[in-house]
C-alpha cells in the first residue's frame, strides 16, 4: 500500500495571480493499494466521516487516473485498484482541493505502477489537467513558489518560508466555485493596474524571502482579481473590507476564496477574537485553523517503511 499525505496550498496571495503559491501544514491523505481479484474503487470521506461523491465529470481523482491510463495503458492496471481519501479541509474554499486531487493521483499512481516519473513530468501533467500551476507546484514541492507558463513550459522557483511566520486561515461556510471565480475577473486588466500588482508582487517575493512580513504588508493589495471575487459574496466583501481596518498583519484571498489567510509572527488570539466578532455580526458561519508554511511538500510512504 502506498499513503501519501498532499499538502493544501493557498494562491494568489494578493497580487501573484496564477503564480505564486503556499504550501500549508494541512493534509488530505491519499492511500493506493491493488488485488488482482478484486474491483476498482474510489472512496472519498470528509473530516466528518462522511461519504463524499462526485459526478464523474467532476471527479478529478478519477480524471487524472484516466489522463495517466491514455499515456501509460500497458503499465497502468485499474482492476482491483483501490484509492481511499481522507479530506482534511472543505472543497471549494481556495485551498487548492483540485491540484491537490491531482497530484495526490499522480503521485499515487506514479509510486504503485513504478513509473518512474520525476517532479517536471508530475508538474506537466497536472498543468494539462489543472490548467495552471499556482497551487499544483507547492503541493508537490511545498514553501512559497512562484510559476510561470511560457509557451506551454512551466517554470518554477521555491522558497523555503521562515517557521517564524504563522498563519491563520478564516474558513467561512461559503461555497465559491472556481470556474465562477475566474469567469467573474474578465479578459481585460487595466496597465495601471497591471503595472502596480507587478510592483506589489515584488515586494511580497522579496518579503517571503526576507522573512520580512512589512514588506509582505505592503505589497498585499491586487488591482486585478481579489475584489471582483469578493463581491460574488457580499457579506465575505463586507468582512474583508471591514477587517483590513481591524488587523495590521498582511491577509489575502485565499486562491479564489472563501478562505481568508493571514501571516504573523506574534500570537493569533487577539486576532481570533476580532475575527469571531466581525463573522458573528455579519452572520458568517466559519471556523478558525492555525498552521504553519509546510516546506516539505508532499509525503510518501510505503507499507514497511
Amino acid at each position: 500500500m502506498i499513503k501519501i499525505k498532499v499538502p493544501a496550498t493557498s494562491a494568489n496571495l494578493g497580487p501573484g495571480y496564477d503564480s505564486f503559491g503556499l504550501a500549508l501544514n494541512l493534509f488530505n491523505i491519499y492511500e493506493f493499494s491493488q488485488k488482482k481479484d478484486d474491483q476498482f474503487n474510489i472512496s472519498i470521506k470528509d473530516s466528518n466521516n462522511k461519504i463524499v461523491n462526485f459526478k464523474k465529470e467532476d471527479n478529478l481523482i478519477l480524471k487524472t487516473l484516466l489522463t495517466m491510463k491514455e499515456y501509460y495503458p500497458d503499465q497502468i492496471e485499474t482492476k482491483g485498484l483501490k484509492i481511499k481519501v481522507d479530506l482534511n479541509y472543505p472543497l471549494d474554499r481556495g485551498l487548492g482541493s483540485s491540484a491537490n486531487a491531482i497530484i495526490g493521483t499522480l503521485c499515487g499512481i506514479n509510486e504503485i505502477f513504478n513509473l518512474e516519473l520525476n517532479n517536471k513530468k508530475i508538474l506537466d501533467l497536472a498543468l494539462q489537467i489543472e490548467g495552471h500551476p499556482d497551487n499544483i507546484v507547492p503541493a508537490l514541492l511545498g514553501g512559497f513558489t512562484i510559476s510561470q507558463v511560457e509557451k506551454g513550459q512551466l517554470n518554477y522557483e521555491k522558497f523555503t518560508v521562515s517557521k517564524k511566520i504563522n498563519i491563520l486561515l478564516f474558513i467561512p461556510n461559503l461555497e465559491i466555485k472556481t470556474k465562477n471565480a475566474r469567469k467573474i475577473i474578465g479578459t481585460k486588466i487595466d496597465i495601471n493596474a497591471a503595472s502596480q500588482n507587478i510592483a506589489n508582487a515584488s515586494l511580497v517575493t522579496a518579503g517571503f524571502i526576507k522573512n520580512d512580513l512589512d514588506l509582505i504588508k505592503k505589497g498585499s493589495k491586487d488591482y486585478i482579481h481579489q475584489k471582483k471575487r469578493l463581491s460574488l459574496n457580499n457579506k465575505l466583501n463586507m468582512f474583508f473590507n471591514e477587517i483590513s481596518k481591524m488587523i495590521e498583519s498582511p491577509f489575502f484571498l485565499s486562491g479564489s476564496g472563501s478562505t481568508i489567510i493571514f501571516l504573523s509572527k506574534k500570537d493569533f488570539t487577539e486576532k481570533e477574537e476580532i475575527l469571531k466578532m466581525k463573522a458573528k455580526d455579519l452572520g458568517i458561519v466559519n471556523y478558525l485553523i492555525e498552521t504553519q508554511v509546510n516546506n516539505q511538500g508532499i509525503i510518501i510512504n510505503k507499507v514497511g517503511d
